[in-house]
């Protein structure tokens, strides 16, 4: 960051007035809808997310037409909910990039659109608590970051064998959020996998997706199509039974591809490694111990991302395994807004500018060995929020 953009930023912070929002001016000039809500015969819409160029990711403007289209969703009532996304994802994550101009500009960009999308994604995670509407995520394709956060909480996730899943923000300097750090400690196949996918950033196909718990059904892509008319035929789509049974009886015998499946050939390998670990330093003697083809891999990977987010990330999801889902959330808004600053502080800035705005893969994280980021740093992530913030707290 430039000494002026320095000065600027900092007498932005210390006088309590964020900078005006520049950052997502290019956004509020996208053409056409960015959601499309459809309401069918048997109670059942279908909301659909229409950004195909951009697979899907989330900008702040698609964010608050999400949030419009889900409170006509609530007004109009129904048994169920599908979420798809035009193209091949269903949403590839945040538009972060932005986000990041934020930063370094210093305006109220970041706090804005997280605190937006916070409150969407929990809004959709309550869905059914709230309304009594079940939301079925297809997956029937990318689904990464933000795309996890719309439809990782839905009562039904069906995969298909175009589904490619992950949770990659450790690479970026930020950690699996908006809720993710509390479902991780609790996914069927266990804590130790939820720590290994929210650090590693694993990529899963619609194998891995069901042996970990992430996916609730398999369904071939071209059956998909009928699942939705079954449904509305029903008559009873909020019926959370009735729902799973038309979706296993249109799949059949239909299972997902074992052959590039990483969780369950390793998975003894996988808890012997991330299975009640104390600290990330743990975990990397435990894989250098193992010595086979997968641990050299996981710890190779690990190894590039950022090791404050793999701290916090760690720390976030043995922490939230004790609370609630909405005290998770509200911790997890309040860790995505220390993120949100420049090096030394953070390293999200630089992830950003490596992954996706230079693309060198190159990123010079600070400090750059886990055992140089202290207990000390890591609990800077989890402090209140300072009085001068935009937003304030997460209030939900």
């Amino acid at each position: 960051m430039s000494t002026l953009c320095a000065q600027v930023r900092s007498v932005a912070l210390a006088s309590g007035r964020p900078l005006p929002d520049r950052s997502l001016a290019t956004q509020a000039r996208e053409e056409g809808p960015l959601v499309r809500l459809e309401h069918g015969a048997g109670g059942v819409s279908k909301m659909t997310l229409c950004r195909p160029k951009k697979l899907n990711s989330l900008s702040l403007p698609m964010i608050r037409e999400l949030k419009e289209r889900y409170d006509e969703l609530e007004k109009a009532g129904g048994g169920c909910c599908i979420l798809s996304g035009e193209g091949r994802a269903l949403c590839a994550g945040g538009d972060v990039a932005e986000v990041r101009e934020g930063v370094l500009e210093g305006n109220r960009a970041p706090a804005d659109f997280f605190y937006e999308e916070y409150v969407l994604i929990y809004e959709i995670a309550t869905l059914r608590e709230r309304c009594g509407i079940v939301q079925i995520a297809l997956w029937d394709g990318i689904v990464m970051g933000g795309g996890v956060g719309l439809s990782a909480h839905s009562p039904i996730r069906i995969a298909t064998e175009k589904t490619m899943f992950a949770m990659p923000e450790t690479l970026i300097g930020l950690f699996p959020d908006v809720g993710m750090t509390w479902a991780l400690s609790r996914l069927p196949a266990g804590a130790h996998v939820g720590l290994f996918l929210g650090l590693t950033g694993q990529r899963l196909g619609a194998a891995d997706c069901v042996e970990s718990g992430l996916a609730t059904h398999y369904c071939p892509s071209d059956k998909l199509a009928e699942v939705e008319d079954r449904l509305r035929s029903l008559g009873n789509a909020g019926d959370l039974e009735a729902v799973s049974s038309v979706i296993k009886a249109v799949a059949g015998d239909a299972v997902a591809d074992p052959k590039k499946a990483v969780l369950k050939p390793n998975a003894a390998a996988i808890e012997r490694c991330f299975g009640g670990v104390a600290s990330a330093e743990e975990i990397v003697a435990r894989l250098e111990k193992e010595g086979c083809d997968w641990s050299k891999e996981t710890l190779a990977t690990l190894r590039l991302r950022s090791p404050t987010s793999v701290k916090v990330t760690l720390d976030a999801v043995q922490r939230h395994a004790s609370i609630s889902f909405k005290e998770a959330f509200q911790m997890e808004y309040r860790m995505s807004q220390w993120c949100m600053r420049p090096q030394p502080h953070s390293d999200f800035c630089e992830g950003i500018r490596a992954v996706l705005i230079d693309k060198d893969n190159k990123a010079n994280w600070l400090p750059a060995k886990l055992e140089d980021v202290s207990k000390e740093r890591v609990e800077e992530f989890f402090a209140p929020l300072r009085p001068e913030h935009p937003k304030g707290e997460l209030v939900i």
